[in-house]
């Protein structure tokens, strides 16, 4: 992971400790995901933003994820391909709202800040 985002160990082991990304059961190796959240968390460290202050969004997420699936459970759980497919396409939908909802509410506590 150092070599494909050029972030020093020492970022990437913190990610790892704040559980923002892991490396897999058996050390089967970080994702794309995990790459994208270490290039993200390198960039904000140059604002002063630590691993530490990241683990808000995971925890955000979390609960997010847990939504949107009692949401759908019933077709997530379905025996019946089909349904689960359908479900899956929905929940894909739900997220697509769900972060649209969530910028528009960051956009405004912004805005809500400098006093616009």
């Amino acid at each position: 992971m150092v070599e494909r985002t050029g972030a020093p160990a020492a970022l990437i082991a913190a990610l790892e400790q704040y559980g923002l990304i892991s490396a897999g059961e058996g050390g089967e190796g970080y994702t794309e995901t995990d790459r994208e959240i270490v290039q993200t968390a390198l960039e904000l460290s140059g604002f002063g933003v630590e691993p530490r202050h990241l683990r808000i969004f995971r925890v955000a997420a979390e609960r997010e994820a847990g939504l949107l699936e009692q949401v759908l459970a019933a077709g997530l759980r379905s025996k019946n391909p089909e349904r689960r497919r359908e479900a899956t396409s929905e929940l894909e939908k739900l997220a697509a709202l769900a972060s649209h909802l969530r910028h528009l509410m960051l956009v405004s506590e912004l805005r809500r800040i400098v006093g616009n």
